[in-house]
């Protein structure tokens, strides 16, 4: 039989409010009898009393819920994030709804409108644009990955700009004097800093950077495009070096280099952000930059958790990345 909180409470002997202040853990608070306390959880063990989730949500003003919005799910950087946020958020009792924006401005918006209809409590969010500060006013914020320059509250960031300095000066120090780079969405500022960085390795080591050898590929056509992106800089520009800007287009850049280029695979090296196990293997190897996921998913965690709980806004911070070399 199903068992309401009225039908506790005439049980137990209690009012309806002593009854609802035991279920939300405010007993002590409320200074109710310990007696009392356990004699209402008996009742609802017994009688296996499961609570309507949102009528105490409206009743707490919190629905221990937070998004998490990124623009690729499939990219693997943020499948790992993901996992790290919802055994984060777990121990400390929130559930995580994930979207996936797809690289769409508009559809984001959308996702966070409708997550914010909702009445979640707070969003981790690598966005598809360039916020100086939080837009949706009322719901905490924290961004990764993707972070404004002005930006100085609420993110979670790694050093793009001197990782991606790093290691085009491996790909130098090999011997590689012409290196492309392989791009996507190269209007956001994280991409905007690797670039930057792959620049100014080349303008320290006394080589001119070249625009031609920069190239921004199709998100909606991953594939096809980082084939054509390779025969331009491997057969027309002459590079033997390549830097992609994530782990998703050096893999693709692997089986392209595999499929349509394989008498260069000797001649060529790569370097990515972002690290994926095939690369111990892969053929050429690829040198990656190694975020640091766990510590992004766990201070994502807790900064967004000190606005919901504490409204406290915290600086933003940046985190070290390493390097492993192949």
């Amino acid at each position: 039989m199903k068992v309401s909180i009225r039908k506790i409470a005439e049980l137990a002997g209690v009012s309806k409010t002593t009854v609802s202040f035991v279920l939300n853990n405010r007993g002590d608070e409320k200074n109710i009898s310990s007696a009392t306390q356990e004699k209402i959880l008996a009742i609802v063990k017994d009688h296996n009393y499961k609570p309507n989730q949102l009528a105490r949500s409206l009743s707490l003003g919190k629905t221990n819920t937070i998004g998490f919005v990124v623009p690729d799910i499939s990219d693997p950087f943020y499948g790992k994030i993901a996992k790290h946020i919802d055994s984060c958020a777990e121990e400390r009792f929130f559930k995580v709804m994930i979207a996936n924006s797809h690289e769409d401005k508009n559809k984001e918006s959308e996702l966070i409108n409708n997550l914010i209809s909702r009445q979640i409590d707070g969003i981790i969010l690598a966005s598809t644009q360039v916020f100086e500060s939080n837009k949706y006013k009322g719901v905490p914020l924290v961004y990764f990955d993707r972070i404004s320059p002005n930006q100085k509250d609420s993110f979670i960031d790694i050093n793009n700009q001197y990782s991606t300095e790093q290691i085009t000066k491996l790909l130098i120090k090999r011997g590689h004097s012409k290196i492309g780079f392989i791009s996507l969405t190269s209007y956001l500022p994280n991409i905007q800093d690797r670039i930057t960085g792959y620049k100014n390795a080349l303008i320290d080591s006394g080589f001119v950077t070249d625009e031609n050898n920069i190239i921004d590929i199709d998100y909606n056509n991953k594939k096809e495009s980082v084939v054509k992106a390779l025969k331009t800089l491997l057969c027309t520009n002459n590079c033997t070096g390549i830097v992609f800007v994530n782990n998703v287009l050096a893999a693709e850049g692997v089986w392209a280099l595999n499929t349509y280029f394989s008498e260069l695979i000797e001649k060529v090296e790569f370097a990515c952000f972002d690290n994926l196990d095939l690369f111990d293997y892969s053929l050429p190897k690829v040198t990656s930059v190694v975020q640091p996921i766990e510590d992004i998913a766990k201070n994502c965690l807790e900064m967004l958790c000190d606005q919901i709980d504490n409204s406290i806004i915290h600086k933003g911070k940046v985190l070290k990345t390493t390097i492993i070399e192949r």
